[in-house]
């Protein structure tokens, strides 16, 4: 059930959904399920999708089907019925699948069912303009859809006066990066110096910060990872930090749906990680959080403002996770992944001898492939086949020279550069 998030500006505020996507065929019979009343049974919570529950974000309140949301984040469970239902907005994150507390609720607004036309066969949702105003929520499996309005607050409010979208002190921000096949999102407010001493001074020493402005900073992790070295869920936290002089401390909390650290409780923390911090030369004006040094099972987490910079390593456990359905592939039925396989074990020094064979194969499937050509010629120069990795480049070159478009020089040039290092 891949995930996917839909975001959408509607009158100025930016709403957010991510969600598991379960598919209509059974994954492990392939025949297609029943799924209103059937898979997702009417009258019961549903966690909107599948995997973690479904989590909406509104950088600003909402009426929801004529219930007001507050900004922040929420988890959405459905109660479908076969004339209608309800959408329930929690206050908790982070629940894995049904792992639902009732006197969470924020609130429970009632959900239009009607018909989809096509029918979907992988469950979806979508955030669209409503030509009456603000927005609807839509969800879609089958040839069904359930729907709600939802509305600015304060939106069309005669007593309130006109609605006047000012810019904001920090504006929220959401970094979306995949390191090897997890991805990371991370949902923050970035507050600017404007002259300020920060840490030490607008951020104190030695106490719990939020990591931004406004809402605490929220990450997200679709896979289990190593965050500083130690081993997170996948899952969403909020991001806190305690700077030091010398040394800050780093904290996924439980709870990620915190207006600031006010409501902050060590009790909830996940995982506290040491850090050092590093002394830029020139000095940043915005608070930034970014993704970097990004590589097939690693990257680093930077929290960077004004003179300095705070690293947090990553790691995620690719070959884990893809060696067990890269072996499953190759022995079911149906079209093997031989070059990607085959890429894959390259670059992560794993059997050679076997990526040499999958590139074999899919060499056979398209012979004048100059591209998987010049790679058999990297396989074989990892293993120390100079002779082979030397006759697979001259082979690439003849087939590329032949070749019209726009790839064929960058490949003459690859191939040149393979050859003299095998000098």
């Amino acid at each position: 059930s891949p995930h996917e998030t839909i975001s959408k500006v509607i009158d100025g505020n930016r709403i957010t959904v991510t969600y598991g996507r379960p598919y209509t065929k059974d994954p492990k019979t392939g025949e297609m399920r029943t799924i209103w009343g059937g898979l997702v049974p009417y009258g019961k919570v549903w966690r909107t999708g599948a995997d973690e529950a479904t989590t909406l974000v509104t950088q600003k309140a909402i009426r929801l089907g004529g219930d007001e949301i507050p900004a922040g984040a929420y988890t959405l469970f459905t109660i479908p019925e076969a004339d209608g239902g309800k959408l329930v907005v929690n206050k908790q994150l982070g629940q894995w699948g049904l792992q639902y507390d009732e006197k969470q609720d924020l609130v429970r607004v009632n959900l239009k069912r009607g018909p989809h036309d096509p029918a979907e066969h992988e469950f979806t949702m979508s955030i669209d303009k409503n030509p009456d105003g603000g927005g609807v929520l839509t969800l879609a499996w089958e040839d069904v859809q359930y729907s709600v309005p939802f509305t600015l607050a304060g939106a069309g409010d005669a007593a309130q006066g006109p609605r006047i979208d000012f810019p904001q002190p920090s504006p929220a921000a959401t970094v979306k990066q995949r390191v090897g096949v997890t991805d990371v999102e991370i949902v923050y407010s970035r507050p600017g110096v404007k002259g300020r001493v920060i840490f030490g001074g607008l951020v104190p020493y030695d106490e719990v910060w939020r990591a931004g402005a406004n809402a605490a900073t929220r990450i997200t992790f679709s896979t289990p990872v190593k965050f500083g070295g130690a081993d997170v869920p996948a899952g969403t936290y909020g991001l806190f930090a305690v700077p030091g002089r010398e040394e800050w401390t780093v904290i996924l909390n439980k709870i990620s749906n915190q207006w600031g650290a006010y409501q902050y409780d060590a009790k909830d923390d996940v995982v506290r990680v040491k850090v050092k911090p590093v002394a830029l030369a020139a000095p940043v004006e915005t608070f930034t959080i970014g993704v970097n040094d990004i590589g097939t099972d690693s990257a680093t987490l930077n929290l960077v403002w004004e003179k300095t910079r705070v690293p947090v390593p990553l790691s995620v456990d690719v070959v884990g996770r893809l060696v067990p359905q890269i072996e499953a592939a190759m022995s079911g039925p149906g079209r093997k992944p031989y070059f990607s396989a085959a890429m894959f074990y390259y670059d992560n020094n794993l059997d050679l001898k076997q990526a040499a064979k999958w590139m074999d194969d899919a060499i056979a499937g398209q012979p004048d492939a100059y591209y998987m050509i010049y790679r058999k010629g990297l396989i074989l120069a990892k293993m120390g086949d100079k002779a082979g990795a030397l006759a697979a480049a001259n082979q690439s070159i003849e087939l590329a020279k032949k070749d019209k478009g726009p790839e064929r020089e960058e490949y003459l040039r690859l191939n040149q550069a393979l050859i003299d290092s095998l000098k």
